[in-house]
């Protein structure tokens, strides 16, 4: 029997809930996969004083309240995508969705920016920094204010020359295997902050380190597309900046994409940790981010 991918949804009856539940859609209707909305609510002995009622009381009340949000957040999902909703409890909502991935063997954590973000772009709220600290599966990050499109046409992948690339390759070989969508691989030079360290000139940084960064797309481009020839066209860019967040805005990119990027190489085996190059990508990335966690063998059915 095939198994189907499923994606865990972080739902909560707020504006990030309805950007989690746009970033699944979208990521299902590229894969096939299905969708596990999932809203997890704290136990509670104590009642709020005004509604003169037991800790069990208040709970079989949120439980109910709880329930409609989850139907709410249903019919928010598109009759061609499949999803379920669970409602479970937790002292910390971070530990119920990772116990969710557990009981429903599930591919991915799909979570939304922190309620106070600008739109179109992230701000990391206190879930979201949870699991990307400690999920075993790849968490996708969705924008302040995402709506699905139609198809995602194209992912970049933002890859460095470090030890451990090919890791995130092997990620997106087996997210892309099977779908017509185009890939991007992308390196970030900072021109700056290399001319501070060897005092060269911005022209001669530049010049090394694009040439540098070329030759080493060359080696992922041919890693990928020997493995796995994709239906779709496969480019490599190198964005040069000041800083890591000029060199994301100055790139185009498409409203129908995601990025890719791995785990900082602080990250514990098949766990995630986000590094600092990734965080400042955040800050002017306008599309969702996928993180991939470190370790080969936490990604061989991902």
């Amino acid at each position: 029997m095939t198994r189907t991918a499923n994606y865990v949804v972080a739902y909560e009856a707020t504006d990030r809930g309805n950007d989690a539940i746009e970033l699944g859609v979208a990521l299902a209707r590229l894969t096939g996969a299905e969708l596990r909305l999932c809203l997890v609510l704290a136990h509670s002995t104590i009642a709020p004083s005004r509604l003169r009622a037991s800790g069990s009381d208040f709970e079989a009340l949120l439980e109910h309240q709880g329930l409609e949000w989850l139907a709410g957040a249903a019919a928010r999902v598109p009759a061609d995508i499949v999803a379920t909703t669970h409602l479970i409890w937790a002292d910390a909502t971070s530990d119920g969705l990772l116990r969710a991935v557990t009981e429903f063997d599930s591919d991915r954590i799909v979570v939304g920016a922190s309620r106070h973000g600008i739109r179109g772009r992230y701000t990391i709220g206190s879930v979201a920094n949870a699991l990307l600290h400690a999920s075993p599966v790849p968490v996708a990050l969705a924008p302040h204010g995402y709506l699905a499109p139609a198809q995602i046409s194209r992912i970049t992948c933002a890859i460095g020359t470090r030890p451990g690339w090919s890791t995130l390759l092997d990620s997106l070989l087996a997210f892309t295997e099977g779908h017509s969508v185009d890939v991007r691989f992308l390196t970030l030079v900072e021109v700056d902050a290399r001319r501070a360290q060897h005092g060269e000139s911005t022209p001669a940084v530049e010049a090394s380190r694009a040439a540098e960064s070329t030759a080493h797309l060359e080696s992922v481009l041919e890693y990928y597309s020997t493995r796995l020839p994709a239906p779709g066209a496969i480019t490599t860019e190198v964005a040069v900046g000041e800083n890591v967040e000029s060199a994301v805005e100055g790139i185009e990119w498409r409203a129908d994409e995601v990025a890719f990027v791995g785990s900082s190489r602080l990250a514990q085996p098949t766990t995630i940790f986000l590094g600092i190059t990734a965080h400042r990508m955040l800050n002017a990335l306008p599309v969702p981010l996928l993180v991939v966690p470190t370790g080969a063998a936490a990604l061989l059915a991902r």
